[in-house]
């Protein structure tokens, strides 16, 4: 994006009398929804976002009141500015200037990293083909597939980047765009009318109306990314987690010894005869969630939410519950449940599939509160780290391992078909290319880029699947 200084006259103009109020009044249209429905004032959210995050919120507010004009005589901040003092500002400022006052916000995908150079960006919104963004600070932090709320223009001859960048979660993207989408069809509505009694230019064209809804949409921006991250904000405090049946998470761990003169292959032969028991590894299964067993509690696949209890369950891609894991070590068994609900019902399939390999299990049981202290206790000095390549070697070939078997399971995202199956037919493909997508930015998300889980390459399962061209 163009230097810190390129509208650093325009923001100083920005603090005149006639300016100042018209400028609040539109800031409060970004920020006033979110706050109001949270009960915050302009100063608490200020206090709760931090500096960083608050000037990026003013940011989107203020490159919008450069797009609006102030009663009573509809002048536009820009256009006085440039009038009173553009013979001050060299003429790639100007021009940079004026690209604002034109531009709208709009929701972009991720991708073509180049660190520390630039990246593509696709429109969401009004779609097309991606573009190269010329960025060299953004370009180091954003990830693949990573959506954003920016405003992107043309600027000697390049596009680039505005200051004001908002990062989108899933969850809260899709709102954006299907508001969106059903303004997109009421408008519409109104357009073929118009086009149908004449009333509209020779050369107006439906691509036109994305454009102009994105004109007044910055506030949606900034309001659903404020209502998406504001409830962790304002409730830090550790929730009551329950599982996917509404059961209190408390985590059991049941070591089986193994009797004496009994070989792990044959638990790892009666093991296998269970259909529940997804074999992983030689070693390791996880236990899944086959039958009718309805949840009392709605299902999520992680910890967010916004009350005292959240759900927290862990799925696999095909959107099967994992119940547990079960360990085949030298010694015996390890099985690992989140409640006493689940040890009880593994312990009364594994006790009479076991008997005469295994001794009565002993149960460690753990609170979510002492997990999350033990896990901040240093390790003892005689543990050894494996090296970083080694770790990250082996990271990746169990993920290789595991994304391979995915190719063959039911996913939710495509209609609980196969990936295999659903690359068939051309709607399929697009639906494949998504929920790859989705995989390697979810994968990258708030992780360092030397976490292994943010360098592993899916490339291949593109190239596997045969669709590697939408991997743009």
């Amino acid at each position: 994006m163009p230097s810190s200084s390129s509208l650093s006259g325009l923001i100083k103009w920005l603090t005149r009398e006639e300016w100042r109020e018209p400028f609040e009044e539109a800031l409060w249209l970004h920020v006033g929804p979110a706050c109001e429905q949270a009960d915050l004032e302009l100063e608490d959210l200020e206090s709760l976002l931090g500096p960083a995050q608050f000037m990026t919120l003013w940011g989107c507010a203020f490159e919008d009141f450069l797009t609006r004009t102030v009663e009573p005589d509809d002048v536009n901040l820009v256009y006085a500015y440039l009038k009173r003092r553009g013979w001050k500002e060299p003429v790639a400022n100007r021009r940079y200037m004026e690209a604002l006052r034109r531009s709208v916000m709009s929701l972009y995908e991720v991708s073509g990293l180049v660190p520390g150079d630039s990246f593509l960006a696709r429109d969401l919104v009004r779609g097309g083909e991606p573009v190269r963004i010329t960025e060299r600070t953004a370009s180091r932090s954003l990830a693949p597939w990573e959506r954003i709320g920016a405003r992107i223009v043309e600027h000697g001859g390049s596009h680039v980047m505005a200051g004001g960048v908002l990062s989108f979660g899933r969850d809260a993207s899709e709102e954006v765009l299907r508001i969106l989408k059903s303004s997109a069809k009421r408008a519409g509505r109104e357009f073929e009318k118009l086009a149908r009694k004449g009333d509209l230019p020779a050369d107006a064209d439906r691509s036109v109306l994305d454009t102009l809804l994105l004109t007044d949409a910055a506030p949606l921006f900034t309001n659903l990314w404020l209502a998406d991250i504001l409830p962790g904000l304002l409730d830090p405090s550790l929730p009551t987690l329950v599982n996917s049946e509404g059961t209190e998470i408390a985590f059991h761990t049941m070591r089986y010894p193994l009797l004496p003169r009994i070989a792990v292959a044959e638990v790892r032969a009666r093991l296998r005869t269970v259909p529940d028991l997804r074999e992983e590894t030689d070693t390791f299964w996880n236990w899944l969630e086959t039958g009718s067993r309805p949840a009392s509690k709605p299902r999520n696949t992680g910890t967010a939410g916004t009350g005292t209890m959240q759900t927290y369950s862990v799925t696999l891609e095909n959107g099967g519950t994992v119940l547990g894991t079960i360990e085949l070590i030298e010694t015996g068994l390890l099985v690992s449940v989140n409640s006493a609900d689940r040890a009880t019902r593994a312990q009364a399939f594994l006790t009479p599939l076991l008997e005469g390999l295994v001794r009565s299990p002993l149960t460690e049981i753990q609170t979510v509160a002492q997990a999350m202290a033990s896990s901040q206790k240093e390790a003892p000095p005689h543990e050894v780290e494996l090296p970083p390549d080694l770790q990250t070697s082996l990271v990746h070939e169990g993920l290789s391992g595991h994304y391979r078997a995915a190719l063959d399971q039911p996913v939710g995202m495509l209609g609980d078909k196969t990936p295999r199956a659903s690359v068939r037919s051309k709607a399929g493909r697009e639906k494949a290319a998504a929920w790859l997508k989705f995989l390697e930015s979810e994968s990258r998300r708030g992780r360092a880029p030397s976490d292994p889980m943010a360098s592993y390459d899916f490339g291949w399962m593109w190239t596997e699947l045969g669709i590697s061209d939408l991997r743009r």
